[in-house]
Order: structure tokens, then C-alpha cells, then sequence
């Protein structure tokens, strides 16, 4: 999820050749990435590093035909470092994540004032409030109940989704993260804000956890081994309707995208997608649930 916002998308309107566009932000990316990887603090202290990152933010947000968008990913420069770029930038995103936690926080402050004063509170509202909508509907048209727990994975040191989720849908949410330091600020500034009772934090790894108690799970953008925690979850929960957070065009530049093309032979069905915000949201977010198939796959 892009914690770097900008006030505005940057659109294309200048009348600049396409491939010209193409060879400047080819430009931009190998800038950005060799800084990423010359400096050794990526949090947000660095200011060289931050205004790079937000200057991709606003990239990212403009308008790119699709003729430029293969341009830009097919690159020699782009096939041999994006994965390399995108591990720099989940780094410098929980960076900012981290130092959040352990600030934005103070005696008296209600929840909804700690988190109203988070710089991406905007981000994430435009983001979660488009998922829970689209939750909604498919909880009605599938006749389920709609307050059963959520399990959201990969949730960082700042949890503000699964806050966000628990705060606007009224559920109790289960956190998992890998990283202990991650789970260590979360779990302190869920405390500090009195919702650890009911947004908790484990220490798990997604594609070793038992979903069979939950059938809500979402899936954050950052999550690397996406493929391998469908699986677990395609193993273990009865009937699960799964979001999983992923990005389309230039957008795959910052966070890695699900191949949508194996989600079938997976034993997923999309049932919808969320659309990026051009002037907030990069993610797109895919609702599934598990199809039967006749191989038998997916049961």
C-alpha cells in the first residue's frame, strides 16, 4: 500500500513523444534505484529517500497508455530490477510504518484522532472503504453472516487496515506478521490504543497458519509469497472469500501483482476488483472464493 501521498495525481499532458516518456521514466527508475541502494537508511528521517519515493508515487498516478506501460515493464533495465526495486521500497514503507507506531500516539487521544492524523489516513480510507463496500455485497448475495472475524495478513507495524476494517465493519481482526519487530510496534500501538482485544496480532506465517476458523481473509500488497498462501488457504478453510490486494498497469513497478491468468487453475474465481483512486490509491484489491472444478482441484 503507497504510504506516500500526494495531493494530486500528475497527469500527461504534455505532448511528449511516447517512447521519449518511456526513456524518461526508465531514467527516473535506474535514479531511484541506485539510490535505494547506495544509502543504508531507507526511513523517513532520510529526506533524499523520501522525495524520490514520492516523486514515484506521483508517477505512478499519471496516465500511461498501455503501449507505454509494456514499453516501461518489458525493459532490459526494468526485467533485471524491478523485483530488486520493489524488496527496496517494502523496506522504506515499513520504515515509515515503524516510525509511525511508535509516534502517533498520545495519552488521551481517542483512536479515530490517532489515526485521522496518519499523512496516508487518506490513502487508506479511499482504499478499505471501496473493499468493505464490495464485502458487503458479496456477504449479501451469499447469504453469510456478516460479523464473522476477518484474518488479514501481513499486516506490518502500523495495522491500519485491519484498524480500519475493525473500526468501519465492526469485527474482531486477526493480524499476521512474520517480521517481529512488526509484530513487537503493532502490537504496542494496539495496546496504546486500547483495541488490542479485539485487533490482535500473531507471529505467523501466512502459508503455515490454519484458516479452518475463518472463511474472511484479506491478503496485503506486500505479502511476497502470495502464491504459496492462497495454497494454504485453498487447503485449510472451508469456504473462503479472500481479498487480496495486487496492482495493474505502472503500478506493478512498486508492488508485485497476482498473475491473474493462474488463479483458475489455482481453484480461485474472481467475483470482483476494486479500481484504483488516480489521486490516492495504487492498489487494486481482488475478491475470490474457491470454484469446483472437475479435477477436483480446490476442494
Amino acid at each position: 500500500m503507497d504510504i506516500f501521498p500526494t495531493a494530486a495525481a500528475i497527469q500527461s499532458t504534455s505532448p511528449i513523444p511516447s517512447m521519449q516518456k518511456v526513456d524518461d521514466f526508465i531514467a527516473f527508475i535506474r535514479e531511484l534505484n541506485e539510490l535505494l541502494h547506495i544509502e543504508e537508511d531507507l526511513s523517513p528521517a532520510n529526506q533524499r529517500v523520501t522525495s524520490m519515493i514520492r516523486r514515484l508515487s506521483q508517477q505512478l498516478r499519471a496516465y500511461y497508455s498501455p503501449e507505454e506501460v509494456k514499453a516501461v515493464l518489458s525493459h532490459e533495465y526494468m526485467v533485471y530490477n524491478q523485483r530488486l526495486l520493489q524488496d527496496k521500497l517494502s523496506k522504506a514503507e515499513f520504515q515509515v510504518e515503524l516510525a509511525d507506531s511508535q509516534t502517533f500516539c498520545s495519552p488521551g487521544d481517542s483512536v479515530m484522532d490517532i489515526v485521522t492524523r496518519l499523512p496516508y489516513w487518506s490513502i487508506y480510507l479511499a482504499l478499505v472503504t471501496e473493499e468493505l463496500s464490495m464485502l458487503r455485497q458479496l456477504i449479501q448475495e451469499g447469504g453469510q453472516l456478516e460479523h464473522s472475524p476477518i484474518v488479514f495478513i501481513g499486516s506490518g507495524p502500523m495495522p491500519i487496515s485491519p484498524i480500519m476494517i475493525h473500526l468501519f465493519h465492526g469485527v474482531e481482526v486477526i493480524c499476521l506478521e512474520i517480521d517481529a519487530v512488526a509484530c513487537d510496534a503493532s502490537s504496542s500501538f494496539l495496546e496504546k490504543m486500547g483495541l488490542n482485544a479485539k485487533v490482535k496480532v500473531i507471529m505467523e506465517n501466512g502459508d503455515e497458519f490454519d484458516y479452518g476458523a475463518y472463511n474472511r481473509i484479506f491478503v496485503a500488497s506486500l505479502v511476497k509469497n502470495k502464491r504459496a498462501v492462497l495454497e494454504q488457504i485453498n487447503r485449510t478453510a472451508m469456504n473462503p472469500l479472500v481479498a487480496v490486494r495486487t496492482a495493474e498497469g505502472m503500478r506493478q513497478i512498486m508492488y508485485e501483482a497476482i498473475d491473474e491468468s493462474q488463479l483458475n487453475k489455482q481453484g480461485w474465481r474472481i467475483l470482483g476488483r476494486t479500481n484504483p483512486d488516480g489521486h490516492l490509491v495504487i492498489n487494486s484489491t481482488l475478491f475470490m472464493d474457491r470454484h469446483i472444478n472437475p479435477t477436483g482441484l480446490g476442494q
